[in-house]
């Protein structure tokens, strides 16, 4: 056993100096240099560092947990002033920017209780949007009114996990919020027992409502993998909900019931974990690929899709690409420590090779955003 932990370390310190930080900051986007140590995003290099047509303004907020003593990260993602719908503006404004950081000592101290990486054994990224009509919302107001939707991430997941699609709910009306709960990869403050999604989450409605001044009455949760269960517990039975990737059922094994949309995959390397079909409620109505994104039928109010091919989505394929591709810039190498000691890599290997969020995209975002634009607006 000690000749074993001593052959772990030593593999995950060749790693770590591997994966040593660099003080390089990466927006994956585009290919395009900008002359500035950054990658330009397809909205810089047309209109000079500014986006002339945006729908959808970003900015980051953050939730102060005064009992814990840290302030949790929050995503938001709002339509930019002036703009309730899809039409665009014309104002000039400075694109978005996600900051996002990768934490390979909260990876090795979630997947296998490693305490022994350093925790300078990380580095950052500067992410572009998805959307070339994502501004910067620093300086603009959230909107006080419309409907609301939370997004969940999953175990070793951030609060950008979803940016893609969270810009195109906002892009139809929707004000989207994400926050980074204590399992993601971020690791922007230290964990501490008792501080979990529900808390959080708790105090974030509260937030929203004596902070910010929100007054709206309807809202929707989204999550993946692990959110899903965030999805199940939060909120009442007049919340609409995506399930995406995750269990159709809480931990004891009961279903909720209102308004649900589960989204699945058999490409999935978790899905048997969950059950599959046989998993979901009795009254679930089953939808075909093949028909739902070219029917124009109202869709069931408590529905799931299974898509069952041979190129069908994987566990992270329904993630942001530019988030996956910078895990697999700065992960790469300690996937053959992962493989060699049985530690679960969440598809990240299946990932690697299909390289598909934006396949994934394309199928299952419109779909989300007209089940949520059915039952909020």
């Amino acid at each position: 056993l000690l000749d074993r932990k001593c052959m772990l370390q030593r593999l995950v310190a060749v790693a770590s100096w591997a994966l040593a930080p660099t003080p390089a900051v990466y927006a994956l986007s585009s290919p395009t240099p900008n002359g500035q140590g950054q990658i330009a995003s397809t909205a810089q290099i047309l209109e000079g560092n500014a986006v002339a047509t945006a729908q959808v303004a970003y900015k980051g907020l953050s939730l102060p947990m005064d009992d814990f003593g840290v302030t949790i990260p929050v995503a938001c993602w709002f339509p930019k002033k002036g703009d309730t719908t899809t039409t665009t503006t014309t104002t000039t404004s400075k694109p978005a920017s996600y900051q996002y950081r990768i934490s390979v000592r909260r990876i090795g101290q979630l997947l296998a209780d490693w305490q022994f990486i350093p925790g300078l054994v990380a580095r950052k990224f500067s992410l572009d949007p998805t959307s070339s009509s994502v501004a910067d919302g620093s300086n603009e107001d959230i909107p006080q009114s419309g409907p609301v939707i939370i997004l969940a991430h999953g175990f070793l997941g951030s609060n950008f996990d979803l940016s893609h699609l969270a810009e195109s709910l906002a892009a139809e009306g929707f004000t989207c919020f994400a926050a980074e709960y204590p399992e993601s990869l971020v690791a922007s403050y230290d964990r501490f027992e008792g501080l979990d999604r529900d808390v959080i989450n708790m105090e974030l409605l509260k937030y929203l409502k004596k902070d910010l001044k929100l007054q709206s009455t309807k809202f929707g949760i989204i999550g993946h993998s692990l959110g899903c269960f965030t999805v199940l517990k939060t909120g009442d039975e007049s919340w609409a909900r995506v399930c995406i990737a995750g269990s159709p059922r809480r931990r004891d094994g009961t279903s909720i019931p209102g308004n649900i949309l589960f989204i699945s995959s058999m490409g999935d390397g978790l899905i048997a974990r969950f059950g599959g079909a046989e998993a979901y409620p009795k009254d679930i109505a089953l939808l075909d690929e093949g028909e739902v994104l070219t029917s124009t039928e109202r869709l069931p109010s408590r529905a799931a899709i299974i898509y069952d091919r041979p190129n069908a989505p994987n566990h992270i394929s329904f993630l942001t690409e530019s988030v996956n591709e910078a895990m697999i810039e700065f992960l790469s190498p300690l996937l053959p420590v992962a493989k060699a000691f049985n530690i679960p890599v969440l598809d990240f290997d299946r990932y690697q090779v299909s390289r598909d969020s934006k396949q994934t995209a394309e199928i299952v975002h419109p779909l989300i955003v007209r089940y949520m634009k059915q039952q909020l607006m």
